[in-house]
C-alpha cells in the first residue's frame, strides 16, 4: 500500500511537522513574518508560507501531521486564489474558531465562508480525540507527532486523494468512488473486524464510509448498512455522540426510510435536526405516478405529488444545495419581465432526493414564486438522463413531452434567454 508521500509531493510541504519552541521575541517576529505572507493565493505563495513560517506559529499546526498533509494536498488555486478547499480534515480535528483561522490564511472570502458554517468539534470532543491519539501512539511506541500512518489511514489517503477526473460524467465518478471504497475498505466492514480497529482508525472508517456516499442521487443501501455498523461499534465503545449520527439521519431521509429516520432522531435528540413532518401522499389516483416530487408549503408541511411533463411546454430546472449559480438564475428569473411569467406558468425547480428539506424551505423563503420541489426518487425522473444534477443549474425544455433542448450552467441572463429562444420557449 502506498503511503501518503507521493500525493503530498503534489505541493511542496516544506514546513516542519513537529512544533519547535522558540523564544517569545522569535515567535513574535515569526508571526509578523507569516502575516506578511498572507493571503495565500497560489501554490507559490503556499510554498513560501510553509517554508518561512516558524513551526508552531501557524493555524495549520493545530492539525495532526498526516491530517495536515491531506488538507494541504487538496488545496487548489485558480487565477483568483484558493478555491474548493476541503473542509474534511479541519472538521474532523478542529473547533470552529480554529477552522476559521485556517481558512483566513487564504483570504477574506474563504474566512467568511468558514465563519458562516456551523461546523467544528466541541472542545470536549477535540480533547477526547487528542486523548485517543495519545493512547494510540503509546500502544504503538511512538510520539503522536511522528507515528507512521496505520494501514487504514494509508487507505483513507488513497480514497480521498485519488479522485476521478472532474471531466467525466457525475454518474461515472460516483461509480468509481464506490469501486475504490470497496477495494480499500470492504474487508473491514464486518462487526468482528471492526472490533479489532483502534479508536482513531474506527473514526477514519466512518469518514471513509461517509465519503463513499454520493452527494447527489440515491444513497446506497449497502453504504447505509456499513455506516450503521461503524456507528454501532463507536456506540459500543462509548465514543459516539448524537451529532455523529447526523449523516446517517439525512441518508435515511433521502432514501425515504422515514420511519427509521424518526426512530433515530428519537434515540439521538442532540442531532439538532428538525422532526420529519408527515408526508401527505397525493399520488394514488394520479394518471402519471411515475414522476413524483415533494412539495413543501410555507408552514413546513409536505405533500408527495405527481408531475406531468407532457404539456405543450414544460421547463424542468435542476438545482442543488450549495449551488450559488442556481440562486443567481432564480434571482434573474424573478427580476425579469419576460422570464418571470414564463417560469410561473411552465417551469418547475427540482432538487435531487439527496438534498435536504431545509434547503427547499430556505429556497422557498428566498424565491416564494419559484418553489423548489424535491424528487421523491431520482430514478423516477429517468427522463432527465443518468447524469442529472451534475453541472448545475440545468434546464430541460420539453415540448409535448419531447426534450427539445438541454442547457447546463449559468452564463448570465442574456445567454439564458438566447437558449430559451432556441428551444422555442421564449
Amino acid at each position: 500500500m502506498k503511503a501518503l508521500l507521493p500525493y503530498a509531493l503534489a505541493i511542496p510541504l516544506l514546513a516542519p511537522l513537529m512544533p519547535v519552541k522558540a523564544a517569545p521575541a522569535a515567535v513574535d517576529a515569526g508571526k509578523a513574518n507569516a502575516h506578511a505572507l498572507l493571503p495565500i493565493k497560489s501554490k507559490a505563495d503556499l510554498a513560501r508560507y510553509l517554508r518561512d513560517t516558524p513551526a508552531g506559529t501557524s493555524p495549520l499546526d493545530k492539525l495532526p501531521p498526516w491530517s495536515r498533509r491531506r488538507f494541504l494536498a487538496q488545496v487548489d488555486f485558480d487565477s483568483r486564489g484558493a478555491r474548493n478547499i476541503s473542509f474534511g480534515e479541519p472538521m474532523a480535528e478542529l473547533t470552529h474558531p480554529q477552522i476559521v483561522q485556517i481558512f483566513a490564511l487564504f483570504g477574506n472570502e474563504q474566512e467568511k465562508l468558514a465563519q458562516s458554517m456551523d461546523i467544528g468539534l466541541t472542545p470536549a470532543k477535540q480533547s477526547r480525540i487528542q486523548h485517543e491519539r495519545a493512547e494510540d501512539a503509546k500502544a504503538r511506541h511512538c510520539a503522536p507527532e511522528s507515528c507512521p500512518e496505520s494501514q487504514i489511514e494509508q487507505r483513507f489517503d488513497e480514497l480521498v486523494l485519488q479522485e476521478p477526473p472532474t471531466s467525466i460524467p457525475v454518474a461515472k465518478r460516483i461509480a468509481l468512488d464506490s469501486q475504490r471504497y470497496d477495494r480499500l475498505f470492504a474487508d473491514y466492514e464486518a462487526p468482528e473486524r471492526l472490533r479489532t480497529t483502534s479508536d482513531l482508525d474506527l473514526r477514519l472508517l466512518v469518514r471513509a464510509t461517509e465519503y463513499a456516499m454520493p452527494m447527489v442521487g440515491a444513497p446506497s443501501a449497502i453504504r447505509i448498512t456499513q455506516l450503521q455498523m461503524d456507528l454501532a461499534e463507536m456506540q459500543r465503545r462509548g465514543m459516539a455522540e448524537d451529532q455523529d449520527y447526523a449523516r446517517l439521519y439525512r441518508l435515511l431521509l433521502s432514501d425515504r426510510r422515514l420511519t427509521e429516520a424518526a426512530a433515530l432522531l428519537h434515540q439521538h435528540p442532540g442531532l439538532g435536526e428538525s422532526a420529519m413532518p408527515t408526508v401527505d401522499d397525493r399520488t394514488g389516483d394520479s394518471p402519471h405516478p411515475a414522476t413524483t416530487a415533494l412539495v413543501i408549503d410555507k408552514h413546513g408541511g409536505m405533500t408527495r405529488e405527481s408531475f406531468d411533463i407532457s404539456h405543450a411546454l414544460r421547463i424542468v430546472a435542476l438545482s442543488g444545495d450549495g449551488c450559488h449559480f442556481c440562486d443567481e438564475a432564480a434571482n434573474a428569473v424573478e427580476t425579469d419581465a419576460q422570464l418571470r411569467p414564463l417560469f410561473a406558468q411552465h417551469a418547475m425547480w427540482l432538487a435531487s432526493q439527496g438534498d435536504g428539506f431545509e434547503y427547499a424551505k430556505t429556497w422557498n423563503h428566498l424565491f416564494p414564486d419559484q418553489p423548489m420541489h424535491i424528487a421523491w426518487q431520482n430514478s423516477e425522473w429517468s427522463i432527465l438522463g443518468s447524469d442529472a444534477w451534475g453541472l448545475l443549474p440545468a434546464f430541460y425544455v420539453y415540448q409535448n413531452g419531447v426534450l427539445t433542448k438541454k442547457f447546463l450552467g449559468w452564463s448570465g441572463v442574456k445567454k439564458f434567454k438566447q437558449s430559451l429562444h432556441e428551444a422555442g420557449a421564449l
